[in-house]
């Protein structure tokens, strides 16, 4: 069993971690994040970190949203998950006598304000039970952790979610339905958060892009943990931009540097809410895609083509203009980034990064570099012909992940008609950190353009089917240079049902 003291001490460094990756997000340069709390003393029964929002965000259902109660609770081991009795139960969040859902309820006056509407989040390391009701019966949205108002309300009286709904009522002591939706749809639970490492690493990989000093791992002392522990004896926990800021100046932790140069627009494409529910703080304009999806999948009664490429469009149209420079944050899906770049391409007249995540944290995918790439590890092609008198050509490219057999496998079930494979691939194989940043992006895509540039003139004017795995930074500057390819098929992989690829976006 974990020492409790330490399992306390942990908890507590937990949410300090927590409050200074919500900064980080407070300090980018176009945030609208008024202001941040920690330990707040407006609603007591929520008050782990609270944020204040300017201007009122919108959720992916369009609705607003004015302040965000985190209540964050950290747990030793993985020996425990979520589950409905477990939001009713006090020890889940080591409280002596009110559970999550009662707290939310104490909070609920407050919270449905019109002027200054609030959610309440619960952040946690552990993941939803499998067996338990809230996943049997898909009561909790995986686009932003809400629960799934149109399923837990279905008007039945006998089903496990009618069961659950009762259960709810008797538990927050409140008469109707009606009263209980007031209740519930306040709440929002962040599931599968990072380990207590994973979080102190995140936060390190993201201070440095927004001006502070990075940990040092060489050292047992983490002066954010120190410093907000220090503010909190002082009484010191609500503070603005230029409060922390200066804050932050007189401990030595503010370097002022920042990722982006200073006439870069931060702009933002969602399509997935998991680590982007807050895009709208750390960009100037974004679009929000995830309502027409359920997880990765496109809801039946949207198409690629009708739907998502063509707001793509109209967003790229209507808030870049030509001369400008922009960072794209692209917390979405590969054919999306692609489409993104095909729009952005160099004679666009608009001069646009990709802002790519990995496991050190956010990087502007720079390619103005004079490196060569043989400082870099390059592509190995391979060219089959499977039939002679095949209408398309396929584009296999293994970055992250092998694709080939999946590839193949599409083209058999299908009955595509394919003249030529084309692979590229790396010689030690796919893996996540195959790619080394933006220069090395932009010299793989220049090869992918050579490659394709040289098949026989009848070739090139085949559609051209885009199959692969790599990261959005990569797509993105690929979709830059892929407007000479003529007829263009993306593709996306199912890696959570079928396990296969399914078409998307045509272009042009």
């Amino acid at each position: 069993m974990a020492n409790p003291i330490r399992a306390r001490q942990l908890g507590d460094d937990y949410q300090k971690i927590f409050f200074w990756l919500k900064a980080c997000e407070f300090l980018e340069e176009n945030s609208n994040i008024d202001t941040i709390s920690y330990e707040d003393m407006e609603l007591k029964s929520l008050d782990d970190v609270v944020i204040r929002y300017k201007q009122p965000i919108k959720d992916f259902k369009g609705n607003l949203i004015k302040r965000e109660y985190y209540q964050v609770k950290y747990h030793v081991t993985y020996g425990g998950s979520i589950t409905l009795d477990n939001l009713m139960d006090p020890k889940f969040i080591n409280a002596s006598k009110f559970s999550f859902l009662k707290k939310v309820k104490e909070a609920s006056f407050s919270l449905n304000t019109e002027d200054e509407p609030g959610i309440a989040i619960l952040v946690t390391p552990w993941t939803i039970h499998p067996n338990d009701v809230l996943s049997t019966s898909r009561l909790i949205d995986t686009q932003d952790g809400s629960f799934r108002l149109e399923t837990l309300f279905d008007e039945k009286n006998k089903s496990h979610v009618a069961k659950a709904r009762e259960k709810l009522k008797e538990h927050l002591d409140v008469q109707n339905d009606k009263e209980l939706e007031s209740i519930i749809k306040l709440i929002r639970i962040s599931s599968d958060s990072s380990t207590y490492s994973n979080l102190v690493n995140l936060l390190n990989s993201k201070l440095s892009s927004v001006g502070l000093r990075p940990i040092n791992a060489t050292q047992r002392i983490n002066p954010y943990i120190s410093l907000l522990a220090r503010l909190f004896q002082e009484g010191k926990t609500k503070f603005n931009k230029e409060e922390l800021i200066q804050i932050c100046k007189d401990e030595r932790l503010w370097t002022g540097t920042n990722i982006m140069f200073s006439k870069e627009v931060p702009i933002g494409i969602r399509s997935f809410m998991h680590r982007a529910r807050n895009m709208e703080n750390n960009t100037s304009s974004m679009i929000c895609l995830s309502e027409h999806f359920e997880g990765r999948h496109l809801k039946e009664n949207f198409g690629w083509n009708e739907d998502i490429k063509r707001k793509i469009d109209e967003f790229l149209t209507q808030n870049l203009t030509e001369g400008g420079s922009y960072c794209i944050h692209l917390d979405t899906h590969s054919s999306v980034a692609f489409t993104a770049g095909y729009y952005l391409d160099p004679k666009s007249g608009v001069k646009a990064v990709p802002i790519q995540k990995g496991l050190t944290g956010r990087e502007v995918w720079r390619s103005d570099s004079t490196i060569s790439k043989e400082q870099y590890p390059q592509w190995k092609v391979n060219q089959e012909v499977l039939n002679e008198d095949g209408e398309h050509i396929a584009i296999i490219i293994e970055m992250t992940h092998s694709a080939l057999e999946e590839v193949e496998n599409y083209i058999s079930d299908k009955g595509l008609s394919v003249k030529t494979k084309v692979r590229f691939y790396f010689e030690d194989g796919p893996n996540a950190s195959s790619i080394q940043g933006g220069v090395h992006a932009r010299h793989l895509a220049n090869e992918i353009l050579r490659t394709l540039k040289n098949l026989p003139p009848e070739d090139r004017k085949k559609r051209y089917h885009i199959f692969g795995a790599a990261p959005n930074g990569f797509w993105f500057i690929l979709g830059q240079l892929s407007r000479s390819f003529g007829q263009i098929t993306l593709y996306e992989y199912d890696f959570e049902i079928a396990q296969e690829y399914r078409e998307s976006i045509n272009l042009p």
